[in-house]
């Protein structure tokens, strides 16, 4: 029975490893310049709460004026790491002219506790942006045409480029689409390099303009030529068979992304032990690199089991 209960205290005693992130969300509306981001109330709600081995993240993501800002904690997923920046953006057509990129939605994961503090979210925006010259999108996505006549649909998972696998359709006064599915979670059904489906639509006022879907991630600690990812590009285009695969891998070559860190996203991961002010001004917390807390179940509990264990 001894034998026994020192097992069960040495187990107990032994330090839990449970990372910390800020967990709390917000709005703002850029066009009132009003929202909750800077109430009392959000700022007291934004805690640092234990949350395992998960990653912190933070995210803005926007639907014209309205920003959502989430402070939130991930399970590992198919990121290659769980230091890194992802963008999603989208390039439209207006008229005869592709409009400025536009952000969806653009985040920060990290592995170190309090990493994904408020006060880095603000320059999210700024960190990343792709761009793709007008003349390539024009070539690829209108060639002349003001409606496509011909697309082609089917839904595939495949391994190989050297052959054309769609049916071709007719798609009178349509829009073509091909959409890429990033695999989250690897399974048997989508195991594969090349993952999409493509369809013919009609075109109507409820139907999407020409445009280009973007979502992407930096790596920021591996080495340059490995740190961008593109991982998802989608084509709503007008000319005939636009919406090939292949199209697809082509315009991912032709992004040219600017990345511009601000010295906040810390460049590499801490190599010593720093200072992480919370969103408080009363209270700070000490982390190491990559870095989890430590705790041990109380005492209290050790006590119950240990009179247990002597009835």
């Amino acid at each position: 029975m001894l034998v026994l209960f020192y097992s069960i205290l040495v187990i107990l005693i032994l330090p839990v490893d449970s990372r910390k992130c800020y967990e709390c969300s917000c709005q703002h509306d850029w066009g009132t310049n009003t929202g909750t981001c800077e109430t009392p109330a959000f700022l007291s709600s934004c805690t640092l709460n234990e949350v395992g081995n998960r990653y912190c993240f933070m995210v803005s993501t926007y639907d014209g004026n309205d920003e959502r800002r989430v402070f939130e904690a991930l399970s590992s997923n198919n990121l290659q790491d769980s230091h890194f920046i992802q963008a999603v953006e989208r390039i439209s057509l207006a008229g005869t002219d592709w409009l400025p990129t536009a952000i969806s939605s653009i985040g920060y994961g990290c592995d170190w506790d309090g990493c994904n503090n408020m006060s880095l979210i603000q320059y999210l925006p700024d960190s990343f942006q792709m761009k793709i010259d007008q003349t390539i999108l024009n070539e690829q996505l209108i060639g002349g045409q003001v409606e496509a006549h011909n697309c082609y649909t089917c839904s595939k998972c495949i391994n190989e480029l050297t052959v054309t696998l769609c049916k071709q359709v007719s798609c009178p006064n349509g829009i073509c689409f091909i959409d890429e599915v990033h695999n989250y979670m690897t399974t048997a059904e989508n195991n594969c390099t090349f993952n999409f489906y493509s369809l013919c639509d009609s075109i109507s006022d409820s139907a999407p303009t020409p445009s280009i879907r973007i979502r992407a991630t930096y790596y920021i600690d591996f080495p340059k030529e490995k740190q961008l990812e593109i991982d998802e590009v989608d084509i709503r285009c007008i000319k005939d068979y636009c919406n090939g695969i292949q199209v697809v891998e082509y315009l991912k070559e032709q992004i040219n992304a600017t990345i511009n860190l601000h010295p906040g996203f810390t460049p590499s991961r801490p190599n010593d032990t720093t200072t992480t002010a919370t969103i408080s001004s009363s209270t700070s917390t000490t982390t190491t690199p990559g870095s989890k807390s430590a705790r041990s179940y109380p005492i209290g509990i050790l006590y119950l089991i240990f009179t247990l264990l002597l009835l």
